[in-house]
């Protein structure tokens, strides 16, 4: 009877997630019959302490165990299959990123890696950058974790900012009585993106304190796109031949057919140097002189003004494939440890320490170089000098890939640490309790190669000849030649081999830059027995959060003085401080009724105070229904909020290349509507331009308009204020033996002010078409006093998004036991049905952009695993589906023939042997079938949602001591 009465409190608390019913009512049950009481354990999704690990909220959870199946050494792996789950950063998505190569991290419904927030065993960690607030996953070695839970929805109400679309919350393993050594090696079928990991985890049990350590150290080299063949022979478009307007019905774009099927983009920038002389197109040799542009092994027009290709001969001009990387080199250590000290009865300390290093880098193609070189440069060739004599011409431009320069390279190295110190345990033996303290800190230093530094360049190029020696021109204000500058090496752009090493070591330079974010929190939960209802007890738990971080941008002294061609930094550093109060209350409402097994509503609100954007309330308001043993109800409606990160608030600006016009501009200001032309002329005038409006004047008279292109810079914007999200969920869970679940949840989310840069142009308009100068958008324009000339506009990031969505997950598990093994299933599914994004919900007339079907946001996508165990044996397939999409939901018949992009699915297989009780072997093919990503121009994603390694071959070993 007593057994029946506690299995029943569990069951429904597996059911629900409903500590009324099974908390209370199985400890006083137990305790009536003086019988142990049930441990209360903190599931994900709630602070308060429940017997089962199903939350309140959808969760999908993934275990340890399951990682080890799949042949996982890095957790972002396994949440890219996810369908809920997007990439964020990752080896193959920052192949071209300067300060945040191969960074790992998820993006939960693909709004933005931010807004997933991830924790490790229920509490923040330090975020991967102080330009990115989300946690590298690379620091969290896959041998320390007990679990993954992945909410679905939005969960500030409970944790706080950042987790409008979900939460990641990591469990790690708090103990461990052997020594395990793992191996594992990943080999391509094709050359490239090869794996190499080592781990060595041990730790000790005993009644008062238990420890785990485990230190790992894994390596995955470069990915180039010639090393793939379906790169190497690409599926290219070209402008259609027979189109003839816009109107014909003739796609403007066609797939390359005929002698141009399958050949590779070819740029206009040579590495020898190209130029566009009177007599034609020419590219110089390796002592400068110039001859017929070759494509191909022939002289060819292009089959359009923009592109030329080339085949298997050889060809002058970029090749883009040279200098494409598919996934960046990445090395990294980990050291992770957990200790716990059992002090007292019921009382414990927890001492977590996480060590992380990790190197990587991207590369790009050198420099490209389109300079204004003058007829009388000593090393231009005497015949090209001629031909621009002819034709009364004194310079020419030359194009050139500067090979000689180097690849642009962008090493980063970045440490992390982070520590939490916690106590926990039971207060008056009804009320558990946990108090933490936690610090992170982040540093990446980047180094930046192959760049050059701008005023030696242009001195070096204007090279002429004076007593018999090439020199560095010395000119008057005139332009007129006057003598040498000493100290200066002459360049030569001219050929493959023209740049002396004097000059090359005079120009070039290496810029750096370093980054530093710390994060300190203080908090602590209280949780258990409030009061009884007729239903039950109600339970509740209350929490209370410090949080502390700061964020600092130290260039090096040639980015920050604007020494680097074409680029530069500023220094900046700031921080902010939160605290939070929060509180959750599980209310039962009825139990044993008719039709209702148990009802309980869950309440949770969180209050958050920002030094940086003020105070706010997330809230979330849900109910858990079963109606009996079999079908249970679930649903929520909340409020979300995340604040906005450090950069996005400080960061004073890299240099962008955008280009805009002034507003005050005459033609700007003739042309401008109605309703906006007198604010425009207003505010010019209290800007001080003479005479706005009118030709009036010396101020840019409307003869003279020009567009203006001083530097714009991408920065942060103080003035920036929180985002909210309005989330519903609702779903069923239906169990109709214990080895069969399915479930279903509808979800919606509605993201308002959100954060969003518009561009330069977007920033100018704002300040000067408002009704005065006084407004956020003028903080981020700089007017010269004295030329009148806009000399800096800051991009900076506005609160004038949306986004909207909403689809439906599934979830199905199935488990078949047979005297010959045992059968295990798990789909996961997610429909799309909505999904909308306005990059600026203030401009008139504005319309959402629909993009649901598009190749980013396919309606479904699905994840399937199929496990076979059979005593010592497993052997598991994973498959990963996306259906079909489209290049553009907006296209129509007279854009392209090739807009169709084709379902794709990817199947892996692992299998493990346990040999001995100290040996278990592993082997596995990632992309069984070695599928390439679909044969569309458009579609190639930088590997972001295809896989563009193929067939790898993977081996493992464990050994256990």
């Amino acid at each position: 009877m007593l057994n029946n009465k506690i299995s029943k409190a569990v069951r429904l608390a597996i059911a629900f997630g409903t500590a009324s019913t099974a908390v209370f009512a199985a400890n006083s049950i137990a305790a009536e019959e003086g019988v142990e009481k049930v441990e209360r354990i903190e599931v994900t999704g709630s602070r308060i302490k429940r017997f089962s690990e199903v939350s309140p909220t959808p969760v999908t959870t993934i275990t340890g165990e399951e990682l080890s199946n799949a042949g996982i050494t890095n957790i972002s792996d396994l949440l890219q299959k996810l369908p809920s789950s997007g990439v964020g950063s990752a080896p193959t998505t920052t192949t071209n990123t300067i300060f945040g190569a191969g960074i790992n991290t998820t993006d939960l419904r693909q709004l933005g890696e931010g807004r997933t927030l991830v924790l490790v065993n229920g509490r923040r960690y330090v975020g991967a950058s102080v330009d990115n607030p989300a946690v590298d996953l690379n620091g969290i070695p896959t041998e320390m974790i007990e679990r993954m839970d992945i909410v679905h929805g939005g969960a500030s109400a409970v944790y706080g900012s950042d987790a409008i679309a979900g939460v990641v919350n990591i469990i790690l393993k708090k103990s461990q009585d052997t020594m395990d050594f793992n191996y594992k090696k990943s080999i391509t079928e094709q050359s490239g993106g090869e794996e190499e990991s080592f781990s060595f985890t041990f730790g000790g049990e005993s009644d008062k304190i238990s420890f785990i350590t485990s230190l790992s150290y894994s390596e995955t080299e470069q990915l180039e796109a010639q090393d793939r063949d379906f790169l190497r022979n690409p599926v290219s478009g070209m402008l259609n031949p027979d189109n003839v307007s816009d109107t014909d019905g003739i796609p403007q774009n066609i797939l390359a057919t005929g002698e141009f099927a399958g050949l590779q983009t070819l740029g206009y920038y040579d590495r020898a140097g190209d130029a566009f002389l009177p007599d034609g197109h020419v590219v110089f040799g390796d002592n400068g002189e110039f001859s017929p542009v070759i494509v191909g092994g022939v002289t060819r027009p292009a089959p359009n003004n923009q592109l030329r290709y080339f085949g298997d001969g050889f060809s002058n001009g970029y090749k883009f494939i040279e200098h494409q990387d598919l996934a960046t080199p990445l090395n990294r250590f980990n050291v992770f440890t957990n200790i716990v000290n059992n002090y007292a009865d019921d009382h414990s300390m927890n001492f977590e320490v996480s060590f992380s290093k990790a190197s990587a880098y991207a590369e790009s193609s050198p420099i490209f170089l389109a300079e204004s070189i003058r007829s009388d440069n000593a090393f231009l060739d005497p015949a090209a000098k001629a031909q621009l004599d002819e034709a009364d011409r004194d310079s020419v431009t030359i194009y050139k890939l500067a090979s000689g320069f180097g690849n642009r390279t962008y090493e980063d190295d970045r440490t992390t640490l982070n520590t939490t110190l916690s106590f926990q345990g039971l207060l008056l033996e009804e009320f558990d309790y946990e108090v933490y303290f936690s610090y992170g800190r982040n540093k990446n230093d980047t180094t930046w190669n192959g760049e050059f530094l701008t005023e030696n360049f242009n001195k070096a190029i204007d090279a002429v000849e004076i007593d018999g020696a090439i020199r560095c021109a010395d000119r008057d204000s005139d332009g007129s030649l006057v003598g040498a500058l000493d100290g200066c090496q002459a360049l030569s752009l001219f050929g493959l081999n023209g740049a002396s090493q004097e000059a090359l070591d005079y120009v070039t330079t290496s810029a750096s830059i370093s980054k530093v974010k710390q994060q300190q929190v203080i908090g602590g939960v209280i949780s258990g027995y409030a009061f009884d209802m007729p239903a039950g007890g109600v339970s509740f738990a209350l929490s209370a959060e410090h949080r502390k971080e700061t964020g600092s941008n130290e260039p090096g002294a040639a980015m920050q003085n604007n020494l680097v061609f074409g680029n530069f930094v500023k220094a900046w550093d700031g921080e902010f401080t939160v605290d939070e109060i929060g509180v959750e209350m599980s209310v039962p409402l009825l139990v044993d009724a008719p039709f209702v097994d148990s009802l309980s509503l869950e309440l949770a609100a969180r209050y958050m105070d920002y030094s940086s954007v003020g105070d706010n309330v997330a809230w979330k308001v849900g109910f858990n229904y079963a109606m009996n043993d079999e079908l249970r109800f679930r649903g929520t409606k909340s409020k979300s909020v995340r604040a906005p990160s450090l950069s996005q608030l400080y960061s004073a600006g890299t240099q962008s290349f955008a280009s805009y016009g002034d507003p005050c501009d005459q033609t700007n200001i003739s042309t401008a509507s109605d309703s906006k032309k007198a604010n425009l002329i207003a505010n010019c005038q209290a800007a001080g331009i003479p005479n706005p409006g009118t030709t009036v004047g010396d101020w840019r008279p409307s003869d003279d308009w020009r567009s203006v292109t001083p530097p714009s810079v991408n920065s942060g914007n103080a003035n920036l204020q929180e985002e909210t999200s309005d989330d519903t969920l609702f779903g069923v869970i239906y169990t109709p033996t214990e080895n069969i679940t399915l479930i279903a949840d509808y979800w919606s989310f509605d993201v308002e002010d959100a954060i969003n840069s518009l561009g330069a142009q977007r920033v100018i308009d704002d300040c000067y078409e408002a009704s005065s100068l006084d407004n956020s958008a003028c903080d981020l324009v700089d007017r010269d006093p004295t030329t009148l000339d806009i000399s800096e506009v800051r991009n900076g990031p506005y609160n004038l998004a949306s986004y909207s969505l909403k689809g439906v997950d599934l979830e199905g598990t199935y488990k078949y036991e047979t005297s010959y093994g045992s059968f295990n299933f798990r789909l996961l599914a997610s429909y799309l049905e909505h999904r909308e994004f306005n990059t600026d919900v203030s401009s008139e007339g504005y319309e959402p952009t629909p993009t649901v079907g598009e190749v980013r946001y396919p309606r479904w996508q699905g994840n399937l695993t199929v496990g076979y165990t059979y005593d010592d044996l497993y052997v598991g397939m994973i498959g990963k589906y996306r259906h079909s999409t489209v290049l553009d939901r907006e296209w129509t018949a007279e854009n392209n023939n090739y807009n169709d992009v084709p379902s794709y699915t990817e199947w892996s297989i692992n299998g493990r042997y346990t040999v001995s009780e100290m040996l278990e072997v592993r082997l596995g093919v990632s992309n069984l079938f070695d599928i390439t990503p679909p044969r569309n121009p458009g579609t190639y994603d930088d590997g972001e949602f295809f896989d563009v390694y193929g067939r790898r071959f993977n081996l493992g070993l464990n050994l256990r001591f």
